[in-house]
């Protein structure tokens, strides 16, 4: 587990949003547990009002550019992505099931893999949105809410389709789980993905709620029926 507790320590195991391209100052935080331990992981942010606000206005600032820069400019960038995947994967898994408490296995050989696969697929579809989906455009912002059983694998399923078709997304991991979401984040950095494209904003179900609430053109959740 050292990659990854390195990887923690680096950001001094305290961790804000992810908005407008760039990582926040922390400001009221949680604790993130290792649920096989016990033991604190990190603090993330517990998102707000003004944190959701900020997140999907970046995220509609972006999308007409992102949107212009047509199916085949869009897939660079999540080609790009997917090799990040890639490169990283050691480092996923383990996050994922320091995070998690599933098994390195479940993590290592299908959760990552699956996530450079989603990458890689809807990348081919930006391409071919021109020819196979004639006349059809971006819807705009995206808000989406993802579980804790499959933090990053869920994340992959609705960021990939969305971007690939030229939306922009803000974005609320689980509470219980939201290290690989933030951890994506620095992959978007590291593909010089333009600023607002991907906005990711941590918090309890408040936050999800607040994410609904906000001026956004579609909602993705997966969750409890409580919840939802």
């Amino acid at each position: 587990d050292e990659e990854a507790l390195e990887w923690l320590s680096a950001r001094g195991a305290r961790l804000g949003h992810f908005i407008a391209g760039a990582f926040t100052k922390p400001g009221q935080t949680f604790e993130t547990i290792n649920p096989a331990t016990g033991a604190a992981l990190a603090e993330v942010s517990q998102g707000g009002p003004d944190d959701i606000s900020a997140a999907v206005s970046a995220a509609r600032k972006a999308q007409p550019d992102w949107e212009a820069l047509g199916g085949k400019g869009r897939a660079r960038y999540l080609y790009a992505l997917a090799r990040l995947v890639q490169k990283h994967a050691r480092l996923l898994a383990v996050l994922e099931s320091l995070d998690s408490g599933k098994p390195i296995r479940e993590s290592r050989d299908i959760d990552i893999p699956l996530v450079a696969r989603h990458f890689y697929y809807h990348a081919g579809m930006a391409q071919l949105m021109h020819a196979e989906l004639p006349g059809r455009r971006a819807l705009g912002v995206c808000g989406q809410i993802t579980p804790w059983n499959f933090p990053l694998l869920m994340l992959a399923w609705k960021l990939a389709p969305a971007l690939a078709m030229g939306n922009t997304v803000a974005l609320k991991p689980a509470e219980w789980t939201p290290l690989t979401a933030l951890c994506f984040a620095d992959l978007c950095q590291q593909a010089g993905l333009p600023a607002g494209v991907v906005n990711i904003v941590t918090g309890d179900r408040q936050t999800g709620a607040e994410l609904v609430a906000a001026q956004v053109d579609k909602i993705a959740f997966t969750g409890s029926t409580e919840v939802g």
